[in-house]
């Protein structure tokens, strides 16, 4: 089975020696029974190059035959915009067989809303520019995070309707269990995010923004990093670890 891990906003995948799937390629590569590929694509480039670069980088891999993607977060929207615009001939019967998306943001983010919304005049405006400025003085492509407006989310094409033949399921991150459902670096945007959606998200994505085809239960107990193996929290606090190698061998093994 050839399998794509598309990466998600802002974290390259690969990093000073940091992978953004933690272990993931070394742990499939023991198992010796499925071929896997990462791609690199631009942490913060529009969607519309990562998905150029994600279609390149799959059809290098992968010239011929079936392939399964398997995406966290911004990853997923850039999937749906490579098959809706069938780079590399990628959407066509017998390719792309399957997308699967890990707390993709499909209805667009709250944050991004704060940080990039329409208002021009606006102070969160105000703010997003800056920013944009700054990394494009140093030669960092910024594009990435207004796509993840819900304006911009809502736009991309649904490739449910218009490639049908392509199966594609998608998961969601509630939170860890007990009291506290994020790290704490993402305990403000979880906070925020429940304020503006009255919905559990996990600490990035909402409940219903994650939703996309074929929805699947039961949710992970976890936040928007966990899912990649990483524990944010500089002291974990209780000793808390999401087994991500189990959860992603389980969207592997029903496929």
């Amino acid at each position: 089975m050839n399998l794509v891990f598309a990466s998600g906003f802002l974290v390259p995948q690969r990093f000073l020696g940091i992978n953004y799937f933690r272990g993931l390629k070394k742990h499939l590569d023991e198992q010796g029974v499925h071929q896997s590929t990462f791609p690199l694509v631009s942490s913060t480039a529009t969607s519309q190059v990562r998905a150029q670069q994600l279609a390149d980088a799959i059809q290098k891999a992968y010239p011929t035959g079936p392939v399964h993607i398997i995406a966290h977060s911004m990853g997923g929207l850039d999937s749906r915009t490579l098959i809706a615009a069938n780079i590399n001939g990628l959407s066509d019967p017998g390719r792309i067989a399957s997308l699967t998306t890990l707390s993709t943001p499909h209805r667009g983010s709250p944050v991004a809303d704060l940080l990039a919304g329409p208002a021009p005049n606006d102070f969160r405006r105000v703010a997003y520019d800056a920013i944009t400025h700054l990394l494009s003085d140093f030669g960092i492509p910024t594009g990435a995070l207004a796509n993840l407006t819900t304006a911009a989310a809502s736009a991309v094409p649904d490739v449910t309707q218009t490639h049908p033949h392509i199966r594609y399921r998608s998961y969601f991150a509630s939170g860890r269990p007990g009291g506290r459902k994020t790290c704490f670096a993402l305990l403000p945007t979880h906070h925020y995010i429940g304020e503006v959606t009255n919905q559990d998200n996990d600490g990035v994505v909402a409940l219903e923004s994650a939703k996309y085809g074929d929805f699947q239960q039961p949710f992970w107990q976890c936040d928007h990093v966990d899912m990649l193996g990483y524990n944010l929290d500089v002291v974990h606090l209780g000793g808390f670890d999401f087994d991500h190698f189990t959860a992603i061998d389980q969207v592997i093994s029903t496929l």
